[in-house]
């Protein structure tokens, strides 16, 4: 569909970004699906700043309830969708809006298995390229990502086997020093789970 579905673009897009702010989770998941579909689309540059600006007061938002089960994957996609324009579609980012801020304070994402996959896999391979976005300034997003990758690892639900490979290689690159630092921001379980990558 893709590239095909462009010229429906100015019909399709309102009404996706609509269902973006509608309450039922059920209607927002295959929104913010769509976004990331067209995300990576040069196309797509037209609309890029308005999805940007509104995944990002979603996501700026409250959190689902615990058992609002389709409004915790719909926030999982909207965490993909964002993911996708911050990595796709950067320049065209508003200044007022932190994407990549808001991207790794939402990781991992455990709700949507299929979008966890996807975003977790992206995620190992922007930070084995060193991704200024994903590190953000100075890299202070470091912490909170590897926090994340610890967390993910080896859970099948959430994370690919090819993935678990990155994240193991990534932790073992890390001079002991940086990892010695950020070792406060990992939670108990996350800290036995590097010790066991490293051992």
């Amino acid at each position: 569909l893709k590239e095909q579905s462009e010229p429906t673009w100015p019909v399709f897009m309102p009404a996706v970004f609509e269902c973006l702010a509608e309450k039922d989770g059920d209607v927002r998941t295959p929104a913010a699906y769509a976004i990331s579909l067209a995300a990576p689309l040069p196309k797509f540059g037209e609309a890029a700043p308005e999805a940007f600006r509104r995944l990002a007061q979603i996501l700026s938002g409250p959190a689902p309830k615990k058992r609002d089960e389709s409004g915790k994957v719909a926030m999982d996609n909207c965490v993909s969708a964002l993911f996708a324009l911050a990595r796709h579609q950067s320049a065209l980012c508003p200044p007022d809006v932190p994407a990549w801020q808001v991207v790794v304070g939402k990781l991992p994402i455990q709700d949507d298995e299929d979008e966890a996959k996807k975003v977790h896999k992206a995620v190992a391979e922007l930070l084995l390229e060193q991704h200024a976005g994903l590190l953000g300034p100075e890299q202070a997003h470091l912490g909170k990502v590897l926090s994340a990758l610890a967390e993910v690892y080896k859970q099948e639900n959430l994370c690919k086997e090819e993935t678990d490979a990155a994240i193991l290689r990534i932790f073992q690159m890390l001079p002991r020093d940086n990892l010695l630092k950020l070792a406060s921001g990992f939670s108990e379980k996350q800290q036995k789970k590097i010790e066991k990558m490293l051992s």
